[in-house]
């Protein structure tokens, strides 16, 4: 890894990720406030099977189903996804303003320069979790309690190894086409279709196993804020941050730069 870049990619992004980090905390906490006053009269919703899975089971009648539905099952992966990606894609970004090419100009390996920015990504995703644990820990609290801290902090950590799976797709798109348009727009695609396959394809018998195909199912799969820490999941996500983030350094020292 080439630690100057690493500083710089972090020096340029710091302020949006510790923003973004802040902004989440604000909101569950927000959201945990609210919960007094409308959890028990809202309840659990009678709604399709598809929507309450899309929903995290549509349960607003306790506090582990209100912040599984309001946080875990959309808000909380969608801002780190947004986050991965757009740390991950701005390796084409860069490309395509001939920023790349300038830098590599100088003695520094494409493996190290890309391998900087996967750590960039590491890291501030790391920190919108962060925001996230921190932003759980006192949205339950006002919100009366009923969430074990380890349950809260096994999501921060499925919410980091997803938004990590995330950025490492857009950093391997990049890497590969030199497009910023298309390596975040591959990323989000595939995040999207996860999060709807996650959902709908367990109500069609025959396409019931296209869920393992989607990061989300191992996001929440086995529900980490109801049942902790799920070591498999960790495990596949895992896998595919190191395997996507291996493709994007092939990928990007076999390619001619765009100037």
């Amino acid at each position: 890894m080439s630690i100057p870049a690493f500083k710089l990619a972090m020096r340029l992004r710091l302020l949006t990720t510790i923003l973004t980090a802040l902004g989440m905390a604000l909101v569950i906490l927000m959201v945990g406030a609210l919960f007094p006053a409308v959890g028990n009269s809202i309840g659990k919703l009678d709604l399709p099977k598809g929507v309450t899975t899309l929903l995290g089971g549509a349960d607003y009648g306790t506090i582990t189903g209100w912040m599984r539905s309001e946080i875990g099952a959309v808000y909380g992966p969608l801002v780190v996804a947004f986050t991965g990606i757009s740390v991950g894609g701005a390796t084409a970004g860069e490309e395509e303003a001939g920023i790349l090419a300038l830098t590599l100009a100088h003695p520094v390996e494409r493996s190290r320069l890309l391998l900087a920015r996967s750590g960039a990504i590491v890291i501030s995703v790391a920190v919108v979790a962060l925001g996230t644990f921190v932003g759980l820990v006192a949205g339950v609290a006002v919100g009366g309690g009923g969430i074990a801290v380890t349950n809260i902090a096994a999501v921060a950590l499925h919410l980091a190894f997803f938004g990590w799976a995330i950025g490492a797709i857009a950093l391997a798109s990049a890497a590969l086409t030199g497009r910023h348009a298309l390596a975040n727009g591959a990323a989000a695609a595939f995040a999207l279709l996860g999060f709807l396959l996650n959902g709908l394809a367990p109500l069609v018998q025959s396409i019931d196993w296209l869920r393992y195909l989607s990061l989300f199912y191992y996001y929440e799969g086995h529900d980490p804020i109801g049942n902790g820490v799920d070591v498999r999941d960790i495990a596949v996500l895992g896998a595919v941050t190191l395997a996507l983030t291996t493709l994007a350094v092939a990928g990007l020292r076999r390619r001619d730069l765009r100037k």
